[in-house]
C-alpha cells in the first residue's frame, strides 16, 4: 500500500456510504431487513459519510485560506 491521501478515503467513506444506504434500502423494500427502519439504515450510511466529513471541511478550508509561499 502507497501513500494514501486524505481526499481518496474521503471519497471512499462517501461511495461506502451511499452503497449502505441504497444495500439497505433495497434490503428492507424486499423484506429481508423486517426488524429496521428506513431512517436506520440512512443514519448508518450518513455515519461512515460523516466519519471523514472533517477531511472536506478542511480540504474546502485550505483552498479558501490558501496561503501562498514565496
Amino acid at each position: 500500500m502507497g501513500n494514501v491521501k486524505a481526499k481518496d478515503v474521503s471519497l471512499l467513506a462517501k461511495i461506502i456510504g451511499v452503497v449502505i444506504i441504497l444495500g439497505g434500502s433495497i434490503l428492507k423494500w424486499t423484506g429481508i431487513f423486517r426488524d429496521c427502519n428506513i431512517q436506520e439504515v440512512c443514519l448508518v450510511g450518513f455515519a461512515v459519510m460523516g466519519m471523514f466529513g472533517t477531511v472536506d471541511i478542511n480540504i474546502m478550508l485550505d483552498k479558501i485560506f490558501k496561503k501562498t509561499v514565496e
